[in-house]
């Protein structure tokens, strides 16, 4: 064999081998989603990437080779290294531009503030310099990355609060399993869902090759939750978490090639006795030599007599489903993308852009809350932020993405709301959850030093917020407490049940010893703290009033 065509034949090794594998998944078996990977990789890498220059510089080594090999001078080798250099410069000119994503992600972003002739330090990296009153914006940047800043403040009405915390949820709707032989919670599942009366809810999934998806769980903040179930009418035959035919991903991947999602965008609800689960997804879209994640609709998965019925919806309006149908994850990388809106020197050198607070008295539930504007009515995807490259837990702004409707290839606008250096709204979360603290030692007898856990605080209207406690797993108080202290904190009981057993009294704490004079079996153990409370503090009372 010539060497030319020896050499030939070893180059097409690899794109042989490549050939092969994806032929294998897709002719000789077909079921397993493996070749939908493969055709994401070609149409992210090679179709709209810049796997064409790796493809170039792959036939230029090969080229290199028999150069090398075959004739072995400096004129050569010189060649084919500035022939490589080229390449390689090309290629990283074409796939190494990380700003092209940080584009197209901050178009769909616009920087709020009260007044544009007085710029809040957290975005004088964006507004210094930048074109006054140009191109719709209020102050354009100045940067090769569009940054918009607009006057407007974020809304005094606030958000509707929550009935009960996430931490709380999980609790509740992990004891509403396991009756069940290898159907269990998917945590990543839970959401609360504003749009069905404030109910957080979870989907139950199935496992191995025959064990299909349970069914749905949820809880309204109190009691117990319950459950709706993919049986009879509704049985159905696939799991998020099922092999071969049982697995739910594999058919996505055959049936929807390019469409992904992931799993903490996924949720589900009871319509009446029948489970309903909905796949928020996204698709990804060819965006100058690259290809960015945008949104794709909403799949939605219902049984139908043993069988899985898939309905596919590139749009939907605001309203239709009572949950999320934007991806949360996606949110998350707008949002994290703003850093990109003052340029590259400034989001690296000096951080511009804002970050979710880390606080532990959050437990780890830091961004993208799911509320509804007390306004509109909408569903939001918020997060309260702090400044990026900073360990200070001070909110400055807010990230405000509409999360009820969805448009296929369209990324809902996100409003970045920058509070002034002023505003009382910009609270430090750590102090709340001191005060918080110190007012619960106070007013709530010893329900913190038994064992309480202070969780989760959410915003209501920015100054205030609503935070909750539990005791041995589970809420015992809901508490909302003004940063600022404009107005004085509401604290409501939950009975055994987790029911408001004080709700028509704004703060129940007022009359400490209203459980005291029952039959004492009958009470819990945070009600006898708080009537031991109550008795200790009369006698100390009396012993130092005169005689």
């Amino acid at each position: 064999m010539p060497d030319g065509a020896r050499v030939f034949a070893w180059w097409l090794v690899l794109p042989g081998v490549v050939g092969l594998y994806w032929l294998f998944w897709a002719v000789a078996a077909p079921g397993f989603g493996r070749q939908n990977g493969l055709r994401a990789w070609w149409f992210n890498v090679f179709a709209h990437g810049g796997g064409l220059w790796w493809l170039i510089g792959y036939a230029a080594a090969g080229v290199i080779a028999y150069g090398v090999y075959a004739y072995s001078n400096a004129a050569t080798i010189a060649g084919s290294l500035l022939l490589v250099t080229a390449i390689v410069g090309a290629g990283y000119f074409l796939v190494a531009l990380d700003k092209n994503e940080g584009r197209f992600y901050s178009g769909a972003t616009t920087f709020y503030i009260r007044d544009a002739n007085h710029v809040p330090g957290s975005v004088h990296l964006l507004g210094d310099g930048g074109q006054r009153d140009s191109d719709g914006c209020a102050i354009l940047g100045r940067h090769d990355v569009r940054g918009c800043i607009k006057q407007g403040e974020l809304s005094a009405a606030g958000w509707d609060p929550r009935a009960g915390s996430l931490d709380g949820a999980r609790i509740a709707l992990s004891r509403a399993t396991g009756d069940v032989q290898a159907v269990s919670l998917l945590t990543d599942t839970i959401t609360y869902l504003n749009g069905k009366n404030g109910a957080w809810s979870g989907v139950l999934d199935g496992s191995g090759i025959n064990v299909p998806l349970g069914g749905v769980a949820e809880w309204t903040g109190q009691g117990n939750a319950t459950e709706c179930n993919f049986i009879g009418d509704y049985a159905i035959d696939k799991a998020f978490g099922g092999a071969r035919m049982n697995s739910l991903n594999n058919l996505l991947k055959e049936k929807y090639p390019l469409i992904g999602y992931d799993m903490s965008d996924v949720w589900g609800y009871c319509d009446g006795k029948e489970p309903i689960v909905v796949i928020p997804v996204t698709t990804p879209m060819p965006w100058t030599h690259r290809t960015v994640t945008a949104p794709a609709g909403v799949i939605v998965v219902r049984g139908d007599h043993g069988h899985i019925a898939l309905d596919y919806r590139q749009e939907v309006a605001a309203g239709a489903l009572p949950g999320p149908v934007y991806p949360k994850s996606l949110t998350a990388q707008q949002r994290t993308e703003t850093k990109w809106a003052a340029g590259r020197e400034n989001m690296n050198r000096n951080h511009f852009g804002f970050d979710p607070a880390n606080s532990g008295a959050q437990s780890g539930n830091v961004s993208e809350y799911l509320l509804r504007d007390k306004a509109t009515g909408r569903l939001q995807w918020v997060t309260p932020m702090t400044l990026r490259g900073s360990t200070s837990e001070l909110f400055v702004a807010y990230s405000v993405t509409s999360a009820d409707e969805v448009h296929r290839g369209n990324l809902n606008a996100q409003s970045v709301y920058v509070l002034d250096d002023s505003d009382p709204r910009r609270i430090n979360i750590d102090n709340l959850d001191a005060d918080a603290r110190a007012w619960l030692a106070t007013n709530a007898g010893t329900v913190m030093s038994n064992g309480g856990k202070l969780v989760e605080f959410t915003p209501i209207d920015g100054d205030t917020w609503r935070g909750f406690v539990e005791f041995n797993g589970r809420v015992v108080y809901r508490m909302d407490i003004s940063a600022s202290h404009k107005t004085p904190v509401q604290l409501v009981k939950l009975d055994d049940t987790g029911a408001a057993a004080a709700e028509a009294t704004p703060n129940p704490v007022a009359a400490p010893n209203a459980d005291c004079a029952k039959d004492l079996g009958g009470l819990t153990p945070a009600q006898l703290a708080q009537c031991a409370k109550v008795f200790v503090d009369e006698l100390a009372t009396r012993q130092s009033q005169p005689h």
